[in-house]
């Protein structure tokens, strides 16, 4: 095995073990859910606090543009060798599977959190290879942690990378908010794009209307 690929495996075991933390650390906020699912639907759907990131057109992104149809999101870093690629693609399916049975508005984001080297332009040619429709975001890591924090994700950049091929270690879980841009479910992994393509279709089917309730 030689240094690169002792490394991926590395950063590899480590985000499997940063999923694994959050689940534990978050128990007490999670529940089952009507039906079982491949995660965690919250008792009480968290709202996301203020930020500002931008999106893969350069474009001001704020917690307003996930209000009014369902997103999924990932934290992952485009220059990934093969965790974010593969969550990805399990998204692309979750999609495709969606389209073929149900109208539902919903929305796929790769958010980065490794901005020095995703920019917006690298960031759109990297998304819409997995899908035409799927967008990218990023920003400043103080934005970048708000959202995390609020989703329950974590990440670690190196603070000094010898060059630019550097890896960042993160938990690898599946971040769902709902129409009032709110966290509702959290999917962890080994992902089922079949099982979690059902539990949108029927968490959809409920109508939350966006900017209602509490």
């Amino acid at each position: 095995m030689n240094g690169r690929t002792a490394l991926v495996a590395l950063v590899a075991v480590v985000a499997f073990g940063l999923g694994i933390w959050v689940t534990l650390q978050q128990g007490d906020e999670f529940g089952p859910g009507p039906e079982p699912t491949g995660g965690y639907v919250l008792d009480q759907p968290r709202p996301l606090p203020a930020f500002e990131l931008v999106d893969e057109q350069g474009a001001v992104f704020t917690q307003a543009d996930f209000q009014g149809h369902w997103s999924l999101l990932y934290f992952g870093f485009t220059y990934c060798p093969d965790i974010c690629p593969s969550a990805l693609g399990v998204m692309a399916e979750v999609k495709r599977e969606l389209d073929e049975v149900d109208d539902l508005d919903d929305r796929y984001y790769l958010v980065s959190v490794d901005p020095d080297r995703d920019t917006p332009e690298r960031l759109a040619e990297y998304v819409t290879y997995f899908d035409p429709a799927f967008r990218g975001v990023t920003g400043a890591f103080d934005q970048l942690d708000i959202v995390t924090r609020a989703a329950g994700a974590v990440y670690k950049v190196p603070e000094a990378p010898a060059d630019e091929d550097y890896l960042v270690a993160h938990s690898s879980t599946l971040t769902l908010i709902d129409p009032r841009g709110r966290i509702h479910a959290i999917f962890t992994s080994p992902f089922d794009a079949a099982a979690i393509a059902r539990d949108l279709e029927r968490l959809g089917a409920q109508d939350l209307e966006p900017g209602v309730g509490p």
